[in-house]
């Protein structure tokens, strides 16, 4: 079933269960449609509940349901627990960037963790970032973790997974820090200075909703495309991961525990915008659709320089 976050008539998130074909979808509320079974709040209060909880959203099917259009879709969480991102998990795109292919056997996947101010909702405009002027773009398929796990064996990894969704792991390519560095930075400081193109306010849009993953049995089958403007920059496939979703699931749970609304964004297929020297600016659209998820859309606004 998909799953979407809205926000209520008091100003609060709560979860819907998405019926209809696409153009016509409706919303049921899931904590109306199942006497209080799942709690009022986002898809992180649902999966908080527990396996019984889930379980009560999936019999919601049918009942009195609103227009989506009628509503404010906000993203599924707005504050996952974790937000884990895979860099470097295409062959194609490490070769658009200039490096070898990864040879799997000696390597291990590159995870990083994103803040979770920079999770923004399907269609909501996030900003230009103040410190670079190179915004690009990065489809993925997003994992949503259901239950508590460490040291999960790899034939077991998907077990632990809840939903499906996509996340546009959108990143700052090069700095205008508007100061400088009064030293030759070192290959460590570079890997920072790489991280700080991850971390900006929106730069984790997330949606439209979440897909339940009895809906999507091999998450490493599923095409997807990204486009700029109506323009298709990125056209490829899950199976081209060089780290399914279990391997990725697995690989973390040796380092930490897995919990109930953690995220994984899966790494990004080639196509992004730095290969050709090509940068979003204030009023372009993006587009991110995985077949059997949706379609994320992220339009870009100006850059916020106001302090708070």
């Amino acid at each position: 079933m998909r799953i979407a976050t809205y926000r209520g008539a008091d100003g609060a998130p709560r979860t819907a269960a998405v019926v209809g074909d696409a153009g016509a979808e409706q919303l049921i509320d899931l904590h109306d449609a199942t006497n209080g079974a799942v709690p009022a709040g986002d898809l992180l209060a649902l999966l908080e509940a527990g396996p019984a909880a889930l379980a009560a959203a999936k019999g919601v099917t049918a009942g009195a349901g609103v227009a989506i259009g009628s509503v404010e879709l906000l993203a599924p969480m707005a504050r996952p627990p974790k937000l884990l991102a895979a860099a470097g998990n295409y062959q194609a795109h490490i070769l658009e960037g200039g490096a070898p292919p990864v040879d799997k056997s000696n390597k291990v996947p590159k995870l990083f963790l994103k803040p979770s101010t920079s999770v923004a909702a399907p269609g909501e405009s996030i900003p230009m970032p103040t410190t670079s002027s190179t915004m690009d773009w990065e489809l993925e398929l997003g994992v949503i973790i259901g239950k508590r796990g460490r040291n999960i064996p790899l034939d077991q990894a998907l077990e632990y997974v809840a939903a499906y969704t996509i996340i546009n792991d959108v990143s700052a390519r090069k700095a205008d820090w508007g100061f400088t560095v009064e030293r030759n930075p070192s290959e460590w400081d570079l890997f920072f200075d790489w991280l700080n193109g991850k971390w900006p306010d929106g730069f984790a849009p997330t949606g439209p909703w979440a897909v339940t993953a009895d809906e999507i049995p091999d998450p490493q089958a599923l095409k997807m495309w990204l486009k700029v403007n109506g323009t298709v920059h990125q056209d490829a496939s899950t199976a081209d991961m060089i780290w399914g979703c279990a391997e990725l699931i697995s690989f973390a749970s040796r380092f930490m525990t897995l919990e109930p609304g953690d995220m994984i964004a899966t790494g990004t297929p080639a196509g992004v915008g730095d290969a050709s020297g090509t940068y979003l600016a204030v009023g372009d659209v993006m587009e991110g659709w995985v077949e059997g998820v949706g379609t994320l859309v992220t339009p870009v606004g100006p850059s916020v320089t106001e302090t708070i």
